[in-house]
């Protein structure tokens, strides 16, 4: 048996979020609803009947010109002042995040990220040698008052200061908080003082419950400190893999340069195009967004009658749910136990950069339907009452 010497990055095998147990009803993943997944098929005969050239091909590095001005044209809505320049199209919004760490982060660089934080970025940024300055979070958002103190301690200790910050604003995954318009404003005042980048990683903006947009994190930006990271992955389809990070142009460029992959899909860059161009995108955000409501009060009213137990922030968009069990309980075991009774959820444990609290559950919406949704906490809340009675 050949003895592999692999990288330390893949010495663990873990499970992928990905896969998932046959039969169980799957409320750990933010996959697409499948009942509103988008009819493209106009658009994608339309691509390689019409411009097979241009489809079947290579793509340009950046991506596709007009892509790119319908990108801008979609933040600019948000008061993102862009132009085609600052746009790079990617293959997601997880590869634009990755290109924005091979730009930035040497191995032993520091990250700043909240505590807790999307899992797989933090999986991403750990590739690239990464270590991480985790900030808590309160109903503001992003705690920019402990960031700032801890900024100032590093630079008093002359430390390494951070390179990058990585943030979701908008329904925080996975939390679901939503930083305020200060918080944001005081973000970029921060950023500009210590020479930091922010990524500023926004898939569910546009998916809103109730309540008025906070400006992007971006709009505050006129020193060129904010990459905003999007995909079509959550309003769309994440089949599509097309997603965008908008940036000054000498880094964008920069970015660009260091795609594994040349340029993205063409075929998926004219179908996504057509839908952005034709406002088909914005009649399927709303449609979409009216269902994930339901979804998410389904998930909601269904703590209460099956796990009263739990502490449940209401998110007010977005697609994740967050859980705080009792303290003590061990939110991994409460996890292997739903799973024999068949309902799939994710301990927070992966969700930490550093120390980790135990007995949190992140929990998605999205994919299944409010009659599956209440019955797969039903099976939580029984799995949690087998735990607690053996525990």
């Amino acid at each position: 048996m050949t003895a592999y010497r692999y990288a330390r990055r893949a010495e663990v095998l873990g499970e992928s979020v990905y896969d998932h147990t046959p039969g169980a009803i799957v409320l750990n993943s933010g996959l697409a609803y499948p009942p509103l997944l988008p009819d493209v098929v106009r658009e994608a005969m339309e691509a390689v009947r019409d411009r097979p050239g241009e489809s079947l091909q290579y793509g340009p590095l950046m991506g596709l010109d007009n892509l790119r001005d319908e990108i801008a044209a979609f933040a600019g809505a948000d008061g993102v002042t862009c132009g085609r320049e600052n746009v790079l199209v990617t293959h997601g919004a997880k590869s634009a995040l990755d290109l924005a760490c091979r730009v930035f982060v040497e191995p032993g660089d520091r990250i700043i990220v909240t505590r807790p934080t999307y899992m797989t970025a933090l999986q991403i940024m750990r590739c690239h040698g990464a270590t991480f300055l985790d900030v808590g979070q309160d109903e503001e958002g992003f705690d920019t008052e402990e960031l700032e103190a801890r900024l100032m301690l590093l630079r008093r200790n002359g430390e390494r200061m951070p390179k990058l910050l990585f943030d979701v604003p908008d329904f925080h995954n996975p939390t679901g908080i939503t930083t305020s318009a200060a918080r944001r404003q005081r973000l970029v005042e921060l950023a500009e003082r210590h020479g930091f980048v922010i990524l500023e990683d926004d898939p569910y903006r546009r998916l809103r419950f109730e309540g008025e947009p906070v400006p992007p994190v971006k709009s505050f930006d006129s020193g060129g400190v904010v990459i905003a990271l999007g995909t079509v992955s959550k309003i769309l389809a994440p089949g599509l893999r097309v997603g965008w990070a908008i940036g000054p142009g000498e880094v964008v460029d920069r970015m660009a340069m260091q795609k594994a992959d040349g340029g993205s899909s063409p075929f998926a860059q004219r179908i996504v195009a057509e839908l952005m161009r034709g406002n088909e995108m914005a009649r399927h955000i709303d449609e979409l967004s009216a269902e994930m409501r339901r979804h998410r009060d389904a998930m909601v009213e269904a703590f209460g009658d099956f796990l009263p137990e739990a502490e449940v922030r209401v998110p007010r968009g977005g697609y994740f749910l967050w859980a705080a069990l009792p303290e003590g309980t061990d939110a991994e075991a409460v996890a292997r136990i739903a799973l024999r009774h068949g309902a799939e959820v994710s301990s927070g444990r992966l969700c930490y950069p550093n120390d980790v609290p135990g007995h949190h559950i992140r929990l998605a919406y999205s994919f299944v339907d409010v009659e599956a949704i209440r019955e797969g906490v039903r099976r939580l809340g029984d799995a949690y009452r087998e735990y607690s009675s053996s525990a």
